[in-house]
């Protein structure tokens, strides 16, 4: 017999995540609805992520991985805003009430929940193309959310941990439609998975399904960061965001970007420059700050076990221009993923 919505909703939501509610979670799942107060001089922070299978995701991919992707990026646009989780809804759209695919996204999604203390208290669930919804809540003091305008002439440009992970990871791993090699924008073009050592492949798996919020970072080093945004469409656009909405002009040293060692094995510098630029998937936070705050910032990383990377600087003027020994990187036909562009990610 094939599971009702209430009793798939009670079997492997609300059962599971009906204990351990954070302070300020009046009502949680459950109800028509959860019951939120902020705390006293804190101000609400909500952003929302839909995740469509074979677009962000791997249809077949394990339901576990799925369900630690969905929940991982939305954390990573509160890191960006310098927020602090406090729950979430979730709104899944299945094909069929699997209970087997149901466990495994249940569990994995639980895991991310308790890993980042971030509660399920609500949603909704429908039959139709698998997609995943999540809407994220957080808390940040008031009047300290951290923007992508305020960027300053004269800011040092930097970006947390690696890039290109994300676009090697889909090359690498073959995690594209159908398992077919995604290299659009060439990012990731030559490499061959009957290559890629153990490590490799567990790094880029990780990478890719549990990318990791800079959430600690950012509420951290609030009170010094001019600007932020989180690498999910590839750097260069990001940055362009940042350089609209401050109204100024973003200079990046491609000899300056950060790479992980797995990363650099498995690429040319072609290659992982043009993943890093356009590729997305990375979910780093991309910030601007006073370069006199540089020490105090590096402190603050090192806390929060992250490697900060100045790759760059903001100047008068508009937009991003990359300079690699000197000579401006031509960015034809390469903007980034954009979903009504042409280009899937």
């Amino acid at each position: 017999m094939s599971l009702s919505e209430f009793e798939l909703i009670e079997r492997y939501f609300n059962s599971a995540f009906s204990q351990g509610l954070s302070p300020g979670i009046s009502l949680g799942i459950g109800d028509d609805a959860a019951v939120i107060s902020p705390r006293a001089g804190q101000q609400g922070c909500i952003c929302t992520d839909v995740l469509v299978a074979d677009v962000h995701f791997p249809a077949a991919a394990d339901p576990a991985d799925i369900a630690q992707r969905a929940l991982r990026v939305n954390l990573s646009d509160l890191a960006a805003m310098g927020a602090t989780p406090v729950c979430f809804t979730l709104g899944l759209t299945l094909p069929a009430a699997d209970e087997k695919w149901l466990s495994r996204f249940a569990a994995g999604l639980l895991a991310a929940s308790n890993r980042f203390d971030c509660p399920l208290v609500g949603g909704d669930t429908t039959r139709g193309p698998l997609n995943i919804a999540i809407t994220v809540y957080g808390e940040v003091p008031v009047d300290e959310a951290l923007r992508r305008s305020g960027a300053r002439e004269g800011d040092s440009v930097f970006v947390t941990g690696n890039l290109g992970k994300g676009r090697t990871a889909l090359e690498a791993l073959g995690l594209g439609k159908g398992g077919d090699n995604i290299d659009e924008i060439g990012a990731s073009k030559g490499i061959k998975r009957s290559e890629l050592t153990p490590y490799q492949k567990n790094f880029l798996h990780q990478c890719f399904y549990q990318p990791e919020p800079r959430l600690a970072f950012a509420a951290a080093a609030r009170q010094y960061i001019s600007s932020a945004i989180d690498v999910s469409d590839g750097l260069y656009a990001d940055l362009g965001h940042l350089a609209r909405a401050s109204g100024q002009a973003m200079y990046v040293d491609a000899a300056a970007l950060p790479f992980a060692e797995a990363v650099i094995a498995l690429t040319d510098s072609v290659q992982r420059q043009s993943a890093a630029l356009f590729g997305g998937d990375d979910y780093e936070i991309c910030f601007t700050a006073a370069i006199d705050s540089t020490p105090a910032l590096e402190v603050i990383a090192a806390e929060s076990d992250v490697v900060i990377t100045c790759i760059g600087e903001v100047a008068a003027g508009t937009g991003v221009t990359v300079l690699d020994d000197g000579n401006i990187v031509s960015i034809e036909g390469n903007h980034g993923f954009d979903h009504f562009g042409g280009a899937e990610k």
